[in-house]
């Protein structure tokens, strides 16, 4: 199980060991944050349900009764789409072909791709469609790397802070003109938003995300280990592992790569101690609402 290698693919686990030391993810810890635009697309995914799928929830409410219609309807947004991939597999494909291309040199096969997308999206998804949208993502990783000829050191890097709680994976540390960098890469298939103006990744989320994996206490040199519970991430560590560890890479700076069928972006991020300490008050919320908060409520006056 164990190499000598920085950055290596995380294992999904169905739960941890007995000596397993259990982390919060990153990013399930910045969850905690208010995010609008999340909201907007909950309403705006249960709306296309009520429109594109009216006879099944017309046919619900009659077999089944308002409650059981408003739960199908509010829990659309957990739904993946029939023929197309999500936009989280989605970002998973194009992660994984750009990866495989940056470090390769070699554009993926169409049959690796094919792989990815078939075994996220199912027997429905729309092969030639999601196949075509994914090479042209990659194109347009393509002419990045092209412009500035990233130097990538490794990338999948699993970092950890047990002292704090938290851990996860940052996607590339690479070097640019000399400039070292912590890396995201961010994608979305749709590059403008409902009014015309172009997307770029959320600066109050992704700074913290990197500024938390920048000052992490160490590394993984071994398959990290992780799992999902009530749709939150955990990574887990055992004795052996952080025996293992090895220091973060240092950097100068973040950097998030945004990716979409139209072009390929890259924004520096001040991911520094001022970033860092913000991280560590949303990780105080995080406990507070996850653990503290069920615990400060005594029973009813009598």
């Amino acid at each position: 199980m164990t190499t000598a290698e920085l950055g290596l693919a995380a294992l999904d686990i169905d739960r941890p060991d007995n000596n397993d030391l259990t982390l919060w993810s990153v990013t399930t810890i910045i969850g905690v944050l208010d995010k609008p635009a999340l909201l907007y697309w909950a309403a705006e995914q249960t709306a296309n349900a009520a429109i594109d799928s009216a006879a099944t929830w017309q046919a619900m409410l009659e077999e089944q009764g308002r409650d059981e219609t408003v739960k199908w309807l509010r829990d659309a947004r957990f739904r993946k789409p029939k023929t197309a991939l999500s936009d989280t597999d989605l970002g998973t494909v194009v992660h994984k072909v750009c990866e495989s291309y940056a470090l390769t040199g070699e554009k993926p096969s169409r049959e690796f791709a094919a792989e990815l997308v078939g075994g996220l999206g199912g027997p429905q998804v729309e092969m030639d469609t999601e196949l075509n949208l994914v090479g042209v993502m990659l194109n347009r990783f393509d002419d990045w790397l092209q412009r500035f000829s990233p130097s990538y050191q490794a990338t999948e890097v699993c970092v950890y802070n047990p002292s704090y709680g938290y851990a996860g994976t940052a996607d590339a540390f690479l070097t640019i003109d000399g400039v070292r960098f912590i890396a995201d890469y961010k994608t979305t298939r749709n590059a403008y938003d409902s009014k015309g103006l172009r997307r770029t990744p959320y600066p109050e989320q992704v700074g913290l995300q990197l500024a938390a994996y920048r000052y992490a206490e160490f590394a993984a040199v071994w398959r990290p280990r992780r799992f999902e519970k009530f749709r939150r991430r955990y990574y887990v560590l055992s004795p052996a592992e952080r025996d293992l560890a090895v220091p973060v890479p240092e950097v100068d700076s973040g950097l998030v790569i945004h990716i979409t069928p139209e072009s390929c972006e890259s924004y520096p991020l001040d991911c520094g101690q001022e970033a860092y300490r913000a991280f560590l008050y949303t990780l105080e919320a995080f406990r507070w609402v996850q653990e503290t908060s069920k615990t400060v409520m005594g029973d009813p006056l009598s």
